[in-house]
């Protein structure tokens, strides 16, 4: 087993003064070597490793104290180990719980419930237009125009601009667009001429029902219903 010196340096004057014969080296010289033999001495074994009472440039702790929790692989020994213990700084393992313990953190509030209607799929909760009407038809074209519009949920009003959608034919049809991040703004709008197309998906908002006739102008939507539920019952998607 090597021998292990302490932190203060051994006698130098025998040897340097058998260098300063050999050599014929003046006072400075000497000194050059005292210097690099006290420092050589002081930091390292005899088997040349690193004491483990010296330490690093710029640092004042001794390296046993900088590696006191550090394995021979260079890994920490724990977590309590570290000073920033900010989950943003670990890799997420297997299954994600990183990502997963922060979605449900920020979506459930402290009785395990979903803090807010916008944390919910969009199909699952209610939401009302602010407007009386919101689809049109001249009865001319086929085409339904969707007129822009702000929808009123729990969490707040959601604005959705305006749009169309064209069946190709006159009749009866239920108009949505899927946005399940209530997003707002510019959607594709979709029809359908059943009902249970409109909660097909989770992420669906629905903008109501319309019957469109050859010939008559006809509205719907909205918080009425228009002329296709005769000035009430509100979208209609059930009518």
């Amino acid at each position: 087993m090597s021998q292990v010196n302490t932190a203060k340096p051994r006698p130098l004057d025998y040897m340097l003064s058998i260098l300063q014969q050999k050599l014929g080296l003046d006072k400075a010289g000497v000194q050059l070597f005292r210097d690099v033999f006290s420092r050589v001495d002081t930091t390292l074994n005899d088997d040349g490793s690193v004491k483990s009472t010296a330490n690093v440039s710029g640092r004042s702790e001794q390296l046993q104290t900088t590696l006191g929790h550090v394995d021979n692989t260079g890994k920490l020994d724990s977590l309590g180990n570290v000073v920033d213990t900010s989950t943003d700084h670990l890799t997420d393992g297997t299954g994600s719980p990183l990502t997963g313990g922060k979605r449900g953190f920020n979506a459930l509030d402290a009785n395990n419930r979903l803090v807010g209607s916008f944390r919910s799929n969009a199909v699952n909760i209610a939401g009302t237009p602010t407007g009386a009407t919101g689809l049109s038809n001249n009865g001319v074209l086929t085409a339904i125009t969707v007129a822009a519009q702000t929808q009123q949920f729990g969490d707040g009003a959601i604005s959705y601009s305006s749009g169309s959608v064209d069946p190709g034919a006159f009749g009866t049809f239920y108009v949505f667009a899927d946005d399940p991040t209530f997003a707002g703004g510019a959607v594709t709008y979709q029809f359908s001429t059943t009902p249970v197309t409109q909660t097909a998906a989770n992420g669906r908002v629905l903008f109501g029902k319309i019957t469109t006739v050859n010939g008559s102008a006809k509205t719907g939507g909205g918080n009425t219903g228009g002329t296709t539920s005769g000035g009430a019952g509100g979208r209609g998607f059930i009518q």
